[in-house]
């Protein structure tokens, strides 16, 4: 069993919700930290989902990210093989997500 901690996607919002993170087949994640960074000089609101889009597999409910601001989650979330972690913005490119996290094969 190899356990590798890394970055595990890093990139923009889409202004329709998008695939953020695959987890690989064969592989499961544990997601340790989120980090979304505002490039804008307005608020924008961002949501994230794991595995869905819908608003039951929600992991960060709508929320608003002041003009030149961040937000930082720190926890755990396990994903499976083929799990997903999808977000969106008010706004593309408005909002840098990176998501670090450990794969384990």
């Amino acid at each position: 069993m190899a356990e590798t901690y890394k970055k595990l996607a890093q990139g923009q919002l889409p202004s329709s919700t998008g695939t953020l993170y695959t987890v690989p087949s064969s592989t499961s994640t544990l997601v340790g930290h989120i980090r979304l960074v505002n490039n804008t000089g307005s608020n924008r609101t961002v949501k994230l989902y794991h595995d869905g889009t819908a608003d039951a597999q929600a992991i960060l409910p709508t929320m608003t990210i002041e003009a030149g601001g961040w937000a930082e989650f720190s926890g755990g979330i396990v994903m499976e093989a083929s799990d997903t972690m999808s977000g969106v913005a008010d706004a593309a490119t408005s909002i840098t997500y990176t998501i670090y996290g450990m794969e384990i094969t």
